[in-house]
């Protein structure tokens, strides 16, 4: 298992969720304004600023003993966690994980279970930014057009949301891999199959964006 695995696996779920909003005939105006939105966003700039904001989050927070961090508790993984997203500047704070019971590398969706625990101080840090989600911020309930009462009821929207999360998620995983190709995550003290991941709180599933051999 490997990092083309897991970039296999989100270019797929890219490709279903794209295929199947295609497939709508009768597509709303909101639908399809976020479905263009989507398409205009600039990921190649946003990578770009998101490169330098983890490098910046890893040496001020994620391996500074001056914020707590014990340099000697080895890492499973980083956790990457987000909350309500229908909004502009969604952040994900980190959390590294440093006891997990029965832990196993994984390169497609999984649930975490509740068998792990926290590195000492290395709790709710600063973490990454969500841009990708900003025109979303279109269905939060104080944007939303009157004549729509309850999202879930309009079609193709479940399809959209999850693609915004996957073709994020995508770029999320493609500035780590750079990074690691550059050696930046060696000051992190981590085990052998370490993993980035990212989830959305309290929803159960959970994604990995980057596996690390030693």
């Amino acid at each position: 298992m490997n990092n083309q695995s897991i970039k296999s696996y989100f270019i797929k779920l890219e490709k279903n969720y794209t295929s199947k909003i295609n497939s709508f005939s009768n597509l709303d105006n909101l639908t399809l304004d976020l479905f263009q939105d989507l398409k205009d966003f600039d990921f190649q700039t946003y990578k770009a600023n998101l490169k330098i904001e983890i490098n910046e989050n890893l040496n001020e927070w994620w391996v500074n003993p001056e914020k707590g961090i014990i340099k000697s508790e080895e890492l499973f993984a980083i956790l990457l966690e987000f909350g309500h997203f229908f909004m502009n500047q969604v952040q994900a704070e980190s959390y590294g994980i440093g006891v997990w019971k029965d832990y196993k590398v994984q390169t497609e969706k999984f649930d975490m279970g509740f068998d792990y625990d926290f590195t000492t101080e290395f709790y709710a840090s600063p973490g990454i930014t969500l841009d990708f989600f900003n025109p979303l911020s279109k269905l939060d309930y104080k944007n939303l057009p009157e004549e729509y009462e309850d999202i879930d009821d309009i079609l193709g929207m479940y399809e959209l949301i999850e693609l915004y999360k996957i073709k994020g998620f995508l770029a999320i995983h493609e500035v780590l891999v750079e990074m690691d190709s550059e050696n930046l995550f060696e000051k992190l003290n981590y085990k052998n199959n370490f993993m980035f991941l990212i989830d959305e709180h309290d929803s159960g599933e959970v994604y990995p964006l980057l596996i690390k051999n030693r």
